[in-house]
């Protein structure tokens, strides 16, 4: 796509962020609800990490992953929610351009982070499943650990080139400024940008294909041959608990995936996309994953759940102890 190069403008210092359309009479209502949502995201989030922390049990290679996808899932959160309630409840929707790239950077960095912890945690059910015995050697805490590490590391390397290079472009922003989203999203903002941006988009695409198709890829391979490996199983109580155990997995990777890869490929591919639903997917794949991931651990984990109702004191009385009390205090 070629643009005007002319060296007579004005750079823009701002953008404006425009959102949803239609929705001028209700923005409390939308902000209110984003509110709520934010919270119940931080409290998850965090209530998932201290449990984690504080027991020892939990001290796993597994809910070590689990642990730094909900950190993970906080930065996701926390870097668009702020902003949106901002929107709707002052009406402040401007973001100042090194304000915007900034959020863009944090954005994409969650989100490379998220895909490359999913990819451990793929692989922490491979080994576990497909090569039980050497599980403890293989993938001990140490490792565990490390290979975390590295996927924040990789994610902000990964990441980096992409907005250094265009925060290198920004006083090639000219007008006009309105970013028809809710946050700085890559491909949109680009798109405002009074040079040729057909560099940009490639770029994008490239860092896109390394932080969301090549580890999407890799999972499905996994999977595939955790599936081919509990097909193998004689018992079938280990099949069910092969299949319970990876069903939660799976579940995670699906909701972060699928909007993100639909909305990968349109970007790609060039493909119209009507703003709201264009803004819908973003918010879907940005913060649904963080709200619903601590409900599918703390409901689907054994070892959480037996956790939570310790700290809540509602394990169940066993029938002769009650029967017992009521019989004594009735003398």
């Amino acid at each position: 796509m070629q643009k005007s190069t002319n060296l007579s403008y004005t750079p823009i210092t701002e953008f404006v962020l425009v959102g949803f359309t239609g929705v001028s009479q209700v923005p409390e209502l939308i902000g209110v609800t984003f509110i709520i949502t934010f919270t119940l995201t931080l409290l998850g989030n965090v209530f998932v990490v201290l449990i984690i922390k504080h027991n020892e049990s939990l001290h796993t290679p597994m809910y070590i992953i689990i642990c730094n996808l909900a950190l993970s899932d906080l930065m996701y959160s926390t870097v668009i929610s702020p902003k949106v309630i901002q929107v709707y409840l002052t009406g402040s929707n401007t973001i100042r351009v090194p304000i915007c790239l900034i959020q863009m950077y944090f954005l994409h960095f969650a989100g490379s982070v998220h895909s490359y912890m999913l990819l451990v945690m793929a692989i922490d059910r491979y080994v576990s499943i497909c090569h039980p015995l050497r599980y403890p050697s293989l993938l001990s805490n140490t490792k565990a650990q490390l290979l975390c590490l590295g996927a924040w590391m990789l994610g902000a390397v990964t990441v980096s080139p992409l907005v250094s290079i265009y925060a290198a472009s920004i006083q090639l922003y000219c007008g006009p400024n309105k970013i028809p989203h809710l946050y700085c999203e890559y491909g949109l903002v680009i798109s405002l940008s009074c040079n040729d941006t057909y560099f940009f988009i490639q770029l994008g695409s490239s860092i896109g294909s390394s932080i969301l198709v090549g580890p999407f890829l890799l999972i499905a391979l996994s999977y595939l041959k955790i599936t081919i490996s509990v097909l193998t199983i004689e018992s079938s109580g280990g099949r069910m608990k092969a299949v319970y155990t990876c069903s939660t997995q799976l579940l995670v990777i699906s909701i972060y995936f699928l909007p993100r890869l639909f909305v990968y490929i349109a970007f790609a591919s060039g493909m119209y996309m009507p703003g709201d639903i264009r803004i819908s997917l973003g918010l879907l794949y940005c913060l649904l994953p963080p709200l619903v991931n601590p409900v599918i651990y703390s409901y689907r984990m054994r070892e959480i759940k037996q956790i939570i109702v310790k700290v809540l004191k509602i394990k169940e009385i066993p029938t002769e102890i009650r029967v017992k009390k009521i019989c004594v205090s009735e003398f």
